[in-house]
Order: C-alpha cells, then structure tokens, then sequence
C-alpha cells in the first residue's frame, strides 16, 4: 500500500520516496491512520517489521515545526535511540538526543530547539532533575516496551510520565506484558497485534563440547551476529576471531565503532544482549547462540536481529551437555520445528 491511501501528506510521501520508503509495511499500515486520528496505542509487532516509521511518520504530520518539544520518545539502549534519531532526521524532524555516557551541554542546547527528545530513561530523569526538561507533550512513544521492563525501568517511566504528562501514548514492542499498560491506566489504548511474535527464521542445533572449533565451521562468510552470555565470554570470543564485540563495559564510543564496523564491511559481531534488541541491522543472514539464553524471551529478541524486513533468516545453537535442560525448555514454550546439523 502506498503511503498516502494511509493519510500521509504528498510532500512526506515523496520524501520517504527519496529514501527508499515506497510502499508501507503491515505495520505501519494499520497503526498510521489510527495514530492520525489521535488514539492510544498498544503495538505488538515483530522487530524488523517497520515500527519506527509507524510512529515517526505521525509525528512528522502531527507536530508543528519550531513549535518547541511537542513529542518524547522512551527507548531502553543508546543504539536504539541513535537508530531512531537517524530514520527522524530523514523525515525531517528536529530531535534532542539524551542517553548517558556523553556530556550534557550539547544535549541542554538541543532540549531548547528540538520537536521531539529520543532517549534512554535515565538520562531523561537525570535532565527532569537538573531542571533541563520540563514539558506536557502531544505524544509519548516507547519504543521496545517489554525490554524497558526486563532491563527495570518501568519505576523510571513511571516518574517520567508523572513529570512530563503527555496527552497520547503510544506503546510498541515484540510482546505486550500487562504491566507495562498499567502504568497507563488512565489511558484507553486501541490494540493493533501484527503478525506473529517470531520472525521468518529456520532454527538448528549442534551438539559439541567444543563450541570455539565448531564456531568457525558454522561461520562461513555470511552476515552473523554471535550471542553470548557474559562480557567476559564475548571479549574471549571477540579477541580469539579478531571480530568486533558489544557489551556494557564498553564505552559509549567504542561500541558505535564496532557498530559503524559491522555495518560497514564486518561480516561478524558478537555481543551480549545489550545488542538483542534495537539494533537495525537489515541484513543480518545468521545468528548463532555461543551460549544459550535462560528464557525462551530472550531466545526471541536475539533471534529477532536476522529474518527482517520480509527476507528469512536462520539461527544456530551451540549446545553442550549442561546446556540442553534450558534449551529444551525455550523449545517447549516456544513451540519451535529445530533441526539438529552434525
């Protein structure tokens, strides 16, 4: 469907155009006339389905240019905020940019003449606190809103939402947990579920004592993200392939590097979970489990980074002995068809 049968304006229409924005996911075809028509939200939708367009292309119609901060935006990693920021500026849209490890003086100066402020919810508080931030908006987007409330920070949104009130909200994530609406229970959301919670993606495993030899065999050119457990195993399997790694003792910096990498030309990262969600990276062919997640859920979000954007994707689990009781529980409760390689 092309984006103005959904009621977007020609000028916005013809700059997605100019982007490679042509024609509208399922997604954003059944959340943007509803955001246009200035309802409540509850998004469930698969990541890598087109989320940050189906809230960003309402925004860019609804808010007034140089009118002030009218929009916020609650997302849980920095690497989401960068990504959401990047897809606003092409629609045109002035944003504030607040996460923490980075200094505050350019983050004050953006506040005065931002549309909309993206950001981690720490560093928003830390902004209400010193007096910097302080605005009732039009809209309130969060963004992965189930992964805020895995990584705690649902006390921090609360707070957030009693300092800056915002007339709308609207909630997107892979899964809808009830806690998160009851934050908002002065609020009536429309319920839009897109698809279902797992991507297009075929799943294997590999029985073997000796996950670093087999790590090498299983990597063979294509675009891969390794997953494991720990800072510690992701440095040790970082420095043994000479690849770039992500995980939170890094600084701020570093990680966008390795980022910047592996968007451009690296073919391998590995990373803890810091990196399962948020990261759009489109063209992810394979994502290999080095050690197995505890929770079905967090099997999701990881393997959520390959088989995006309509294309399929597959997912290898490396599987020692001590490994099986929880990887057969992530295959109960996920219902999911696994073949085993040699």
């Amino acid at each position: 469907m092309q984006f103005e049968e959904l009621g977007v304006s020609a000028g916005l229409a013809e700059k997605l155009a100019r982007h490679g924005f042509k024609e509208a996911f399922e997604v954003q075809e059944r959340t943007i006339p509803l955001a246009l028509q200035k309802k409540n939200l509850a998004i469930r939708a698969k990541t890598g389905s087109g989320k940050t367009l189906a809230f960003g292309i309402p925004l860019a119609e609804q808010l007034r240019k140089g009118g002030g901060l009218q929009a916020m935006v609650l997302t849980p990693t920095r690497e989401l905020a960068l990504q959401i920021d990047g897809v606003f500026r092409k629609l045109g849209l002035r944003t504030a940019l607040i996460y923490g490890g980075v200094g505050y003086d350019r983050q004050i100066r953006d506040l005065h003449r931002a549309e909309v402020v993206v950001g981690t919810p720490g560093r928003i508080l830390d902004h209400i606190a010193r007096g910097n931030l302080r605005a009732r908006f039009q809209v309130t987007v969060l963004d992965e809103a189930d992964r805020m409330l895995d990584m705690g920070f649902l006390p921090d949104v609360s707070r957030i939402m009693r300092e800056c009130p915002s007339e709308l909200v609207w909630l997107f994530s892979a899964t809808l947990d009830r806690r998160i609406l009851k934050v908002f229970k002065d609020k009536r959301f429309e319920t839009v579920l897109v698809g279902e919670e797992m991507p297009e993606i075929e799943h294997f495993y590999i029985d073997t004592e000796q996950k670093m030899k087999v790590l090498r065999k299983v990597l063979n050119g294509e675009k891969a993200l390794i997953f494991c457990n720990t800072k510690r195993m992701v440095q040790r399997v970082g420095d043994w392939l000479r690849i770039p790694a992500l995980h939170g003792d890094m600084s701020q910096a570093a990680r966008e590097r390795n980022l910047h990498k592996f968007r451009n030309g690296a073919r391998y990262l590995v990373a803890t979970d810091v990196a399962a969600r948020g990261l759009d990276i489109p063209e992810v062919e394979i994502v290999v489990n080095f050690d197995i997640p505890k929770d079905s859920q967090t099997y999701v979000h990881r393997v959520g980074r390959t088989g995006r954007a309509g294309k399929r994707g597959r997912v290898v689990n490396l599987l020692k002995s001590r490994d099986h009781d929880d990887f057969r529980r992530i295959l109960n409760d996920l219902d999911l068809e696994i073949e085993r390689l040699s």
